[in-house]
C-alpha cells in the first residue's frame, strides 16, 4: 500500500496542491513513513499526529487521500463526519448526509444526523472500519474539559487500536492534535503510534523559500539569501514560515532576514513561556568575569567558528552553564552577552508562566516549549531561577506536587539528552535549593559562581555605565575628573553588586540634570556614591557561603579559583 501511495504522490503533487494552495513536493515525509511502518507492523491501528500546524495537517490528509481514496473519512467539530468524494470531477470532503453512497446498507438518516457529533461519528464509523479497508481522520477535537466527550473518544481509540478486524482490513484511524496528551489519557495514548513531525526542517524551509522566490519572480538583486533565511527561520512551523515570507515581501518587497527574525520573535512570544531576541549586548558591556569570558571564547565561540577543527577533535561545544550567586551580579546580562558573542538567538524561558492552575497543563506547556526551543536552536536558552523547578520528590503527594515532579523529570531528560542542540544557561540565587540531579555530569558543562565584582571589575562596570567603555550613550563630562573619581569609588564599594554600581551612575546623572553645570565631574559621582546606603555587613559571609558551595559542586577548579579573588 505504501508503494502505491508513493507512486500516486508524484502525480498528485502537480494537481492536488494547486487545489488547496500548497506545494507539498518539498515537504518531509520521513516522519509519516516511520509511523506507517509501525502501522503495517501491527503496532497499532491508530496513528496520533502531534501537530497544530495547518500545513502539516493538510499534508497528512493528502497522504491518506492517496492511500484510501474514496474510503477516507474525517471528523471535525464544525463539519461533523465527512467523506472524501468525487462529484462533477471535483474531489473534496462532503458531509456524510450528502454522500452519494451510504457507508453501509443499514446506514439510515438518524445515524447521518447523529454523525455531526463526536460520539455519533465514532459509532457510525465502527462498522465501516471493521468491514471495509478505510481510514478515519479525527481533528480539531480537544475534549479535555468535557469528560463525557473525552471518555467516548478514549473508549473508541482503545477499542480500535488493537482490534483484530481493523488489523485484517488494514483500516486506520488518524488523530491529529497539537496536544494529544490533553485529548487522550496516557493509557489510551500509549496504545497508538505517536508521530511528532518537526515544526519544519531546514530542507523544507529552504525549498519553500526557493518556491516562493520563484513564484514572486524575484530578481538576483532582491533574491533571498536562502541559507541565511533558512537558519533565521528555525522554530517556525510550515504555516508560520509561509506567512512570514508573505509578510516580509509585502512590507519590504523582498524576502528580508531581519523581518523574518522579528516576525518569528513575535510568534514565539505568543507561547507565553518563551521569548526570543537577538542580543545587542556583548562582553564589552559586561564588567569583570574575565575567566568566564575566556572560557566561553575558547570552548564555545572558537568551536562554533572552527567547526572543521572541532570535528577533527570530535569535540562538542559546552552543553551549558549553571551560574549561581547573589542578586544583581550580572547573571542575566552575561547570558545575553554570550548570545551576542556567539551570534546565536537568546531564548528566555519564562518559568514564572510555566505553571498553571489546571492539572497537567504545566507538563504540556513545558514539553511544547522544549520542542520549540530545540527547533529554534542552536541558541542560548536562558532559564532564570532554575530552582523554581523544585526537586524530584517532595514530602507532599498532592496533585500540584506530582505535577512539579513531572515537570522536573522533563527538565532532567532535556538536560541529559545527548542530541540536545540548545546551550542552556541556568541561574539561581539559592544554589542550595537546587536538586543534586541538576548538576550531575552531562547536564551542565560548567557550574560557575558569580560573586560580587572585585575592584578592577567595579571600575570597569562604572566606566561601562558612564559610556567610557562599550556602546552606551555618555553624558557631557570632564573625563579626567571622572576617571579619578571612578578609581576612588571602586576602592570604597567593596561587596557592591553590578546593579548597585549602575545605580550610582544613574544618580550622578540625575544630580547633573538637576543642577546647572555643563558637564559631569567627579564630584557628581562622589555625591551619588555618598548618597547610597548599602548594608554590606553580611555580604562577606554570603560570598564565603557561595565559594563553599562552588567547592562542593563547581566542576572547574581553575575557573573557581580565578573568580574567587576579592579585594
Amino acid at each position: 500500500m505504501f508503494g502505491r501511495f508513493l507512486a500516486s504522490l508524484k502525480l498528485m503533487s502537480t494537481t492536488r496542491p494547486r487545489e488547496i494552495g500548497i506545494d507539498f513536493s518539498g515537504f518531509d515525509q520521513t516522519w509519516f513513513r516511520s509511523a506507517y511502518d509501525e502501522f503495517t507492523s501491527n503496532a497499532s491501528n491508530v496513528i496520533t499526529v502531534a501537530t497544530g500546524d495547518a500545513d502539516r495537517e493538510k499534508q497528512t490528509i493528502l497522504l491518506l487521500q492517496s492511500m484510501f481514496r474514496e474510503f477516507l473519512f474525517q471528523f471535525d467539530p464544525w463539519n461533523g463526519l465527512q467523506r472524501w468524494t468525487l462529484a462533477n470531477g471535483n474531489a473534496s470532503f462532503a458531509p456524510v448526509s450528502a454522500a452519494l453512497t451510504p457507508l453501509t446498507a443499514d446506514y439510515d438518516q438518524s445515524v447521518r444526523n447523529d454523525a455531526r457529533e463526536l460520539d455519533g461519528a465514532l459509532r457510525s464509523m465502527d462498522k465501516t472500519l471493521r468491514e471495509q479497508t478505510s481510514a478515519l481522520i479525527i481533528r480539531g477535537v480537544d475534549p479535555a474539559n468535557d469528560q463525557s466527550r473525552s471518555q467516548g473518544l478514549n473508549n473508541a481509540i482503545r477499542e480500535w487500536a488493537l482490534c483484530g478486524e481493523l488489523t485484517r482490513r488494514r483500516s486506520m484511524v488518524c488523530l491529529i492534535s497539537p496536544n494529544p496528551g490533553a485529548v487522550l489519557d496516557k493509557r489510551t495514548l500509549d496504545r497508538t503510534v505517536l508521530a511528532r513531525p518537526a515544526l519544519s526542517t531546514d530542507s523544507e524551509r529552504s525549498a519553500m523559500i526557493a518556491s516562493v522566490a520563484k513564484s514572486l519572480n524575484l530578481t538576483r538583486s532582491n533574491a533571498p539569501e536562502v541559507a541565511h533565511l533558512t537558519a533565521a527561520s528555525r522554530g517556525l512551523s510550515l504555516h508560520q514560515m509561509r506567512v512570514a515570507l508573505q509578510i516580509s515581501f509585502h512590507k519590504t518587497g523582498r524576502l528580508d532576514v531581519e523581518e523574518i527574525k522579528q516576525w518569528k520573535s513575535n510568534e514565539i512570544c505568543r507561547s507565553e513561556v518563551l521569548e526570543i531576541e537577538n542580543s545587542a549586548v556583548g562582553f564589552g558591556e559586561v564588567g569583570g568575569y574575565e575567566p568566564v569570558k575566556e572560557m566561553v571564547r575558547s570552548t564555545l565561540i572558537h568551536a562554533l567558528r572552527n567547526s572543521e577543527r572541532a570535528a577533527i577533535a570530535a569535540m562538542a561545544p559546552p552543553r551549558g552553564l549553571l551560574i549561581f550567586g547573589p542578586p544583581g551580579t550580572g547573571k542575566t546580562l552575561f547570558a545575553k552577552a554570550m548570545a551576542k558573542e556567539t551570534n546565536l538567538p537568546f531564548i528566555n524561558f519564562r518559568t514564572e508562566n510555566l505553571f498553571s492552575p489546571y492539572l497537567g497543563e504545566a507538563g504540556h506547556r513545558f514539553r511544547d516549549a522544549i520542542l520549540l526551543a530545540e527547533q529554534s536552536s542552536p541558541a542560548i536558552v536562558f532559564v532564570d531561577e532554575i530552582d523554581r523547578f523544585g526537586k524530584r520528590q517532595g514530602s507532599r503527594q498532592d496533585g500540584a506536587s506530582q505535577e512539579t515532579a513531572r515537570v522536573f523529570g522533563q527538565l532532567l531528560e532535556w538536560l541529559g539528552d545527548e542530541n540536545r542542540r540548545s546551550i542552556i544557561v541556568g541561574t539561581t540565587n539559592e544554589p542550595d535549593d537546587i536538586d543534586p540531579a541538576l548538576i550531575r555530569p552531562g547536564r551542565f558543562s560548567y557550574c560557575v559562581p558569580f560573586l560580587y565584582p572585585n575592584r578592577a571589575a567595579r571600575s570597569e562596570i562604572l566606566c561601562i555605565h558612564l559610556g567610557l567603555r562599550g556602546g552606551r550613550a555618555k553624558p557631557a563630562m570632564d573625563e579626567d575628573s571622572l576617571r579619578d573619581a571612578i578609581e576612588e569609588i571602586a576602592q570604597e564599594t567593596r561587596f557592591y553588586s553590578g546593579a548597585e554600581l549602575e545605580e550610582i551612575v544613574n544618580r550622578a546623572k540625575r544630580i547633573l540634570f538637576s543642577g546647572t553645570e555643563p558637564k559631569m565631574t567627579g564630584d557628581h559621582m562622589r555625591a551619588a556614591a555618598d548618597d547610597m546606603t548599602i548594608d554590606t555587613a553580611d555580604r562577606e559571609n554570603l560570598t564565603r557561603k557561595h565559594l563553599e558551595t562552588a567547592a562542593r559542586f563547581g566542576n572547574s577548579k581553575s575557573l573557581i579559583q580565578a573568580l574567587a579573588s576579592q579585594d
